[in-house]
């Protein structure tokens, strides 16, 4: 009363009858805080209610007036008034607005059905009162250097600040939770496992004060802590073993799943972890896991939908790397500055693109295959394996150094025989020439060819009308028109017809094979790339071939494709081909497997060419969808196989004389092809000649075979390794943009790679790329990351975090609820050098975390929420867990770490039913064996149809990153825990164990299982329902035989045969209900 009287009297002396307070606001003054504080009172209130006309969006800013910003604030207005005068309540046109009757004056706005409470009207008068004191939003400013508070009352500083809190609401701890619960509690919280018997026994029994800390020391050490802290991970991460998007089709990532294990088993430092992760391929000679570290940035879903825009959806997985760094590591909601500037948070739509410029430089495509990964690659051979690739590639690089010296020496030689001069020019061996098509004639002749099937869509004989010079061999869907050509005819193309060769056979990398024809074209259009020879398929076989194409302004382009685009050779011409004009286009590769074994010829010369890239490892032979068997294709002219991106590589001009040949043809043997046209200008050289002779010698072919040999055995081995999906810089940088409202198809000016303009700037040895980046955040100038990272790993423990909001650190998230205990933690995090292990340890050795969980009435009234943490927080386990905890008191569960995902029971085609576009995932085809019983942090996670128990109880499909789970209550998971196979066959497996563990009772074996389930022993009113239970169901199971039957057709795990039928049904019924006891899936 007395400080609500001098507040009055103070107001009154002050400002008179020139401002009014009601009495209603001045009654609130007792019960606001003394002292205001900018961040934690006055700027929630005004991010609420002010921001939407005064905030950071200029569009929707009205009266000039910004106030979410400091100057802005205390600026004069257009009408000459000050918006908030420190001091000075009469003198502040927000306090006249706020006290305001008339609609016309009051805000906030009639019409924005926003309004203040009496409380929140006098917390910002306070504020103005006390001097207006700014502050920038709480989570921007410098992690504080909080001391450490350690007392005789407190050995663990959570509890300080805890019991500070507490007793500001006349609050204090719970007692220490009984031994069977803690126990429990901290199994299942750092490593999501319940403890076994034995275990609990152990614990509950010792008398040894270093008892509890000896079980967290052995816990945190262990590969079940690992696997916990991953299942967390896989959320962040928004992990899934499908693209998630369209057919939803297979990807191998779980070689990074388990790359996560064993870095949390090693206990990597926190900074090194995500470091790594944003940035490991970008290091000074990276290791294989550095690289693999990175696939984290590649768990964006992505999508096969034929006709979607490349660029678009390309931009899209930069933008949900951009937005996951944001919610993970920075805490910020950085997708609502992708369209506009933030509306509440200091971040410019600037800093969105500057920031995913940083993601910008990965060279990958938007459009994918329905099955399948896709570039940039990591090859993963297992160990023995690796060891014949290297063995292989040695013996290739011997052979290889061989073949230069013998190159060098035949050179010589061949240089100075005296006969040179008279050697004559030799055309090249019929034997080398697959196919001549010289285009003079074409007919009609009806020919079904079926060798092409494709899975999904079923078999698609081709039915062509036309043949061309009189060979079945070479056919065409139209009446081409022939033209005067080169040579007699030439067969005009004019953008809708197609050409197709079937003598040429689908050639290996490991072979060589050449080819040689005119061709002139008036096209030249900007987007649209001519394919002139090709055998490659569509997206859906991984672009699987080699072309020779035209791009949009006429540069020869030549790929040899395993698929795209991490696993290919890609050369293009320097010079680019004149428009209505013959020209002479010729190739040549050697069978190397590399872009140095090409040549492209350009009227009788070879011409200059530039490397695209340079990285081709496995088979480019064709293959169906999904690379389900070997696809003999013909050799096209005219269109590309691929017909989903809107470019379809349509060829408008004219063919003639092509040549296909079966060797990798010399500079002479092709200039000598060129000089038997009637041309003016020809071509030849000794040179030439020398180089012909040397690589047509008999050691030097010799040398060259072996070294294909060894080729084909390197390709055989490496044709069955797994490849993951990792991140990968250009060489040449990619200029990005600024979007307006984020259209691909809107950019507005370039924008180099940089952080948020109001974070700290990035020093001068911190490189504007994702590895300069990885190092700012970790930057303990950054005001977030360790915040973040404390806060999120605060509320896997405790069950809420520090900060309810771990997604959104701005101005609209949750503020602290103990911000002194953030500050000490973030600061002890970032000296014990970003230890997560350390800081785990801290927590669960608190008193805080200790306390049981029970609430006392007092509690209740207080604080029902529990935000202050005057108890341990009791709420339903993960899904994962609740599956895993049934496994485990069967003794179902499999504990072997990491591997291939794994596939549990779930109700018969659901997959079939939603889609049908993935071959590899059309059927879902459940697990055998162990793998049925696997931790579920290992089931496969298909995106659009994820495992229905698991999205049940609230499992996240992993589309985006999620940093907090919901938590709900519905029926739906009572009938799951009820009826679903898993827990039926848990129950009944749980009915036999215990039964052969405790064979001297019902009762000792009813004890034995509810403890299994539990952790606890039964109470004696327990017992005796469940006997009872017991009793019913085995008199139901005897006068009906066929329902005890029926209880052992669920699940793959045999009946134990030498127990009792009746017996083991009865207390399956019984084990069934002991699963659906609370204390099973609640953490208590």
């Amino acid at each position: 009363m007395v400080m609500r009287f001098l507040t009055f009297i103070m107001l009154f002396l002050l400002y008179g009858c020139s401002l009014t307070v009601p009495k209603e606001i001045e009654v609130k003054y007792d019960e606001i805080p003394e002292k205001v504080d900018f961040n934690y009172h006055v700027k929630p209130i005004l991010s609420d209610r002010c921001y939407s006309c005064h905030g950071p969006d200029e569009k929707s800013r009205r009266a000039g007036l910004r106030l979410d910003q400091e100057k802005t604030a205390f600026m004069k207005l257009l009408s000459g008034k000050t918006a908030i005068d420190p001091g000075s309540i009469s003198g502040s046109e927000m306090a006249h607005r706020i006290l305001s009757n008339d609609p016309d004056e009051l805000m906030p706005t009639p019409e924005s059905n926003l309004s203040l409470t009496n409380t929140e009207k006098a917390i910002l008068l306070r504020w103005i009162e006390q001097g207006a004191e700014w502050k920038e939003h709480w989570s921007f400013l410098p992690v504080q250097d909080i001391s450490n508070p350690l007392s005789n009352n407190f050995k663990n500083p959570i509890d300080y600040f805890v019991s500070k809190k507490l007793q500001t609401q006349g609050l204090d701890f719970s007692a220490i939770s009984s031994k069977e619960k803690l126990i429990r509690r901290l199994y299942f919280d750092l490593t999501g496992l319940p403890p076994s018997i034995d275990e609990v026994e152990s614990f509950v029994n010792s008398n040894d004060k270093n008892t509890y800390l000896n079980v967290v020391n052995k816990l945190l050490n262990s590969d079940e802590h690992a696997e916990r802290l991953t299942m967390d991970w896989l959320d962040v991460s928004r992990y899934a073993d499908s693209h998630g998007l369209h057919a939803d089709g297979i990807r191998t990532m779980w070689p990074w799943r388990d790359w996560v294990i064993n870095a949390f088993k090693n206990n990597t430092p926190y900074d090194e972890f995500v470091s790594v992760q944003l940035s490991g391929d970008m290091r000074e000679n990276p290791s294989k896991g550095e690289i693999l570290a990175t696939a984290f940035n590649r768990n964006n879903p992505m999508t096969a939908e034929g006709g979607v825009i490349d660029e678009e959806w390309r931009l899209n997985y930069v933008f949900d790397r951009t937005e996951t760094l944001g919610t993970a590591v920075m805490g910020l909601t950085l997708m609502c500055a992708k369209c506009h500037d933030h509306k509440f948070d200091p971040i410019s739509q600037k800093d969105y693109y500057q920031l995913s410029a940083f993601f910008n430089q990965t060279r990958e495509i938007g459009m994918t295959g329905d099955d399948g990964d896709f570039g940039p690659l990591l090859f993963l051979p297992d160990e023995e394996t690796e060891l014949k690739l290297n063995k292989i590639k040695s013996a290739i690089h011997l052979k290889e150094k061989e073949l230069n010296t013998k190159i060098s020496e035949l050179s010589s030689f061949y240089s100075y025989v005296d006969n040179l001069s008279k050697y004559k020019s030799r055309s090249i061996p019929r034997k080398n020439i697959i196919e001549k098509v010289s285009f003079d004639k074409i007919r009609k002749q009806k020919v079904i060819s079926d060798d092409k099937k494709l899975i999904v869509q079923g078999s698609f004989g081709r039915e062509t009308d036309f043949i061309i010079d009189n060979s079945r061999d070479i056919t065409s869907y139209n009446n081409q028109k022939l033209k005067q050509g080169i040579v007699a005819s030439a067969l005009k193309f004019d953008g809708s017809n197609q050409v197709y060769i079937e003598k040429v056979p689908n050639f290996e990398w490991t072979e060589p094979f050449s080819a040689a024809f005119w061709f002139k074209t008036p096209k030249r259009k900007k987007g649209f790339t001519q394919s002139l020879l090709t055998t490659t398929g569509g997206k859906n076989s991984w672009w699987r071939g080699w072309d020779l194409t035209l791009d949009d302004k006429n540069h020869l382009n030549l790929r040899l494709i395993s698929s795209l685009p991490g696993d290919a050779i890609h050369v293009k011409s320097i010079d680019s081909l004149t428009v209505n004009n013959w020209h002479h286009i010729a190739f040549s590769y050697d069978g190397s497997g590399n872009s140095a074994g090409i040549n492209l010829f350009l009227n009788g010369e070879k011409i200059k060419e530039k490397l695209i890239f340079n990285n081709l490892k496995k088979s480019i032979l064709p293959v169906s969808s999904s690379g389900i068997y070997l696809q003999e294709k013909a050799l096209k002219i005219g269109a590309s196989g691929d017909f989903s991106s809107g470019d379809n590589g349509w060829v408008e001009g004219l063919f003639d004389e092509l040549f296909v040949f079966n060797k990798s043809i010399s500079s002479y043997e092709l200039k000598n092809l060129y000089n038997t046209y009637n041309i003016k200008n020809k071509v030849l050289d000794d040179k030439d000649k020398v180089d012909h002779l040397v690589y047509n010698d008999l050691s030097i072919k010799k040398i060259k075979n072996q070294i294909r040999n060894l080729k084909k055995q390197w390709l055989k081995n490496i044709s069955d390794v797994k490849t993951v999906m990792v991140m990968e810089e250009m060489k040449e940088k990619r200029k990005s943009y600024l979007y307006d409202r984020g259209s691909y198809q809107l950019p507005t000016y370039e924008v180099k790679a940089d952080v948020p303009s109001k974070l700290p700037k990035m020093t001068s040895e911190m490189p504007k790329n994702r590895l300069g980046l990885s190092k700012w955040i970790f930057d303990k100038k950054n005001p977030l990351t360790a915040r973040v990272a404390v806060n999120r790993y605060w509320q896997m423990i405790f069950g809420r975090g520090i900060v309810n909001t771990p997604g959104d650190f701005g101005v609209q998230g949750q503020l602290p609820s103990h911000p002194d205990l953030l500050e000490y933690l973030s600061n002890y995090f970032m000296e014990k050098d970003w230890d997560l292990r350390d800081l785990l340890k801290l927590m669960v050795t608190s008193h805080t975390y200790m306390q049981s969980s029970k609430p006392s009435q007092k509690q209740v009234e207080i604080d029902p929420d529990n935000i202050l943490l005057s108890r341990s927080n009791s709420y339903r386990l993960p899904a994962e867990m609740i599956r895993d905890n049934a496994l485990a008191a069967s003794g179902l569960l499999v504990k072997h770490v990491g591997g291939k995902s794994v596939k549990p029971y779930q109700p018969e085609g659901l997959w079939k039913e939603k889609s049908n576009f993935s071959i590899k995932l059309l059927n879902y085809k459940e697990s055998t064996g162990d793998s049925l019983y696997r931790r579920s942090m290992y089931t496969f996670i298909r995106r659009t149809n994820p495992p229905p128990s698991m999205s049940t109880f609230d499992a996240p499909t992993r589309e985006v990153c999620t940093v907090k789970r919901e938590i709900t209550n519905t029926p739906l998971q009572a009938l799951v825990l009820l009826n679903d196979p898993q827990f039926v066959e848990a129950s009944r497996i749980l009915a036999e164990r215990i039964q052969k563990e405790r064979p001297s009772s019902i009762e000792e074996s009813i004890k034995h299982g509810f403890r299994l389930c539990t952790s606890r022993k039964p109470r004696d009113k327990e017992i005796e329902l469940l006997k009872n239970l017991y009793d019913q169901q085995l008199k139901k199971f005897k006068q009906s035989p066929k329902l005890a039957y029926n209880i052992f057709k669920n699940g793959k795990k045999p009946r134990d045969k030498t127990l009792n039928l009746y017996k083991t049904a009865a207390l399956s019924m019984v084990t069934n209900v002991m699963l659906n006891h609370d204390e099973v899936y609640m953490r208590r």
